[in-house]
């Protein structure tokens, strides 16, 4: 019913435009405020975190500055030189199973994809 109201309004500002009447038209621009706040952007230590304790349950067991300490190590292993062999290698050393196993590639995970990006493409092509 709404797009038959228009196209007729339409057609009849047409038909009156093309008959020699001069007519001004204002446009109105008409908003609706959003119904929900826009979620605010998170930090990479947040993404970083949160990708954490979705990815593995064991995250839970660690505090928040833990969890990013570990990150950092991991950033700060690739910026010295350190393979992935050599990172995925410290990380074996410390687990205890395929729990830790886990943890640990999700920690590794977060903080090429998080922390330190510029690693990323490094880690995948390792893979």
């Amino acid at each position: 019913m709404k797009k038959l109201s228009i196209a007729t309004a339409l057609v009849a500002v047409l038909v009156l435009a093309g008959c020699g009447q001069k007519e001004t038209i204002r446009e109105v621009l008409v908003t609706t405020p959003p119904t929900e706040a826009p979620a605010a952007e998170l930090s990479k230590y947040d993404q970083y975190l949160e990708f954490a304790y979705n990815e593995a349950a064991q995250s839970r067991e660690w505090t928040d500055a833990k969890l990013l300490e570990l990150g950092a190590i991991v950033c700060d292993s690739f910026e010295a030189g350190a393979s992935l062999d050599s990172v995925i290698q410290v990380f074996s050393d410390n687990a205890d199973g395929s729990y830790d196993t886990e943890f640990y590639a999700t920690i590794l995970a977060g903080a090429v994809s998080y922390l330190c990006p510029e690693f990323e493409a490094y880690v995948n092509s390792q893979i």
